[in-house]
């Protein structure tokens, strides 16, 4: 014989309650069909919902009435929660998509059933307790309240799980189609039907840069763009933050723009691909993009509007080759005075060798200017009026700005 005792949470409740709960235990059959009929009727959720399969929902209704006959009667079975019903119930009204407010609804509805049943019992039986009875009406309050924040509070438990389940599904196929499995039919298909983009779409990859390590993750620029009709996608990769954009017809530029008025800090977008399969191709662009904006001048570059400096930065010990051989020995130099020259060409190539313009935007005489410009060519060796080596001195230029792999 199973041994029945009083739940812990429960206080002892009042003989004519005991009683009449222990006698509706053997009528649990025929209460679930009221309810059922009950719920039916008062609820238009239950009433036309596929959800939920008509062998589930009468179970769970005899299931969470046997909780509350046997809690009511003190004769829950030693080391069981009379709430296991309600815990259940709303596990499964939550993993099938089942509003949480017709959940509730069901035991508020349950709980008029169960008074009334209570009510009817004790008529038949003991009309003289029915009073004693109304006095215990607190005790069914609180069984109720008790079931519907037990349900309640897993219903919400498991949708939390639900999103961050779907959350973790979103990431993982969009870091795949980063590493190329867009490439892949069946990847490509179910990232498109998950993460809602058109297989064939007109995209763009931008990469944020997070020099500095958070113990919080970074503010997403999903709905700063959503708010442009930008549809993206976004996740974290080895201290970046990458996202996955839908342009349609937009022109990448229009991008870059609304990324400069949300980002801080270095990021680069990619060119226009079309199709999840170029993805993985559009996310190396990014990456080089973002290479070349130094940490110390942050930005927002376009992979397009940085051809030269992307070059550079995809091919390091090639850009460290011409830094060297188009400098030689101005590298030798202290920093204050290869500073100091540095500027000076970078802003001779920038105004198209005109010494007074130079003077003008680093505040010195144009003499001075001259003097740098001849020291320059003599330290590298290189000829400034020469295309060849005014290449290879942009070149260099370039490569001493920007930001390369190591």
């Amino acid at each position: 014989m199973t041994t029945m005792v009083r739940s812990a949470s429960a206080r002892v409740h009042p003989p004519i309650l005991r009683g009449l709960a222990e006698h509706l235990l053997d009528r649990v059959p025929e209460l679930t069909e009221r309810l059922h009929a009950v719920l039916l009727a008062k609820d238009e959720t239950y009433r036309t919902t596929d959800l939920i399969a008509p062998e589930e929902l009468t179970r769970s209704l005899r299931d969470n009435l046997t909780r509350c006959m046997q809690f009511l009667a003190d004769r829950v079975p030693r080391g069981e929660d009379f709430r296991d019903a309600a815990r259940r119930t709303a596990e499964q009204r939550a993993r099938a998509g089942f509003p949480m407010e017709s959940l509730l609804h069901a035991y508020r509805i349950g709980t008029e059933v169960l008074w009334a049943a209570l009510v009817e019992e004790a008529r038949a039986h003991c009309p003289e307790s029915i009073g004693e009875l109304l006095d215990s009406a607190v005790d069914v309050m609180e069984l109720t309240d008790m079931m519907s924040q037990a349900a309640g509070a897993e219903y919400r438990a498991q949708e939390a799980a639900a999103i961050r389940r779907n959350a973790e599904r979103r990431q993982a196929l969009l870091d795949g189609l980063l590493t190329g499995r867009g490439a892949d039919p069946d990847p490509a298909a179910e990232a498109s039907r998950v993460l809602e983009l058109p297989a064939d779409g007109r995209f763009a990859v931008a990469v944020v840069r997070h020099d500095t390590p958070s113990a919080s993750p970074p503010w997403s620029p999903r709905d700063a763009l959503a708010a442009h009709r930008f549809r993206s996608e976004w996740c974290l990769r080895s201290g970046q933050e990458v996202g996955l954009v839908l342009l349609g017809d937009a022109p990448v530029q229009r991008l870059a723009t609304q990324l400069r008025k949300t980002v801080e800090g270095r990021a680069g977008v990619s060119a226009a691909v079309v199709g999840l399969a170029e993805v993985a191709s559009a996310y190396r662009m990014a990456e080089l993009a973002s290479d070349t904006v130094p940490p110390e001048r942050p930005e927002v570059v376009a992979f397009e509007e940085r051809l030269p400096e992307v070059l550079l930065a995809a091919n390091p010990a090639i850009a460290q080759q011409i830094r060297r051989r188009a400098f030689g020995a101005l590298l030798e130099l202290d920093e204050d005075r290869r500073t100091v020259l540095l500027d000076t060409l970078t802003s001779w190539f920038r105004h198209d060798g005109s010494a007074a313009k130079v003077g003008a935007e680093l505040h010195c005489h144009r003499n001075t200017v001259l003097h740098r410009l001849a020291r320059i060519e003599e330290l590298t060796g290189r000829s400034l009026p020469d295309d060849r080596d005014g290449l290879l001195l942009r070149l260099a230029l370039l490569a001493t700005s920007s930001t390369t792999p190591t």
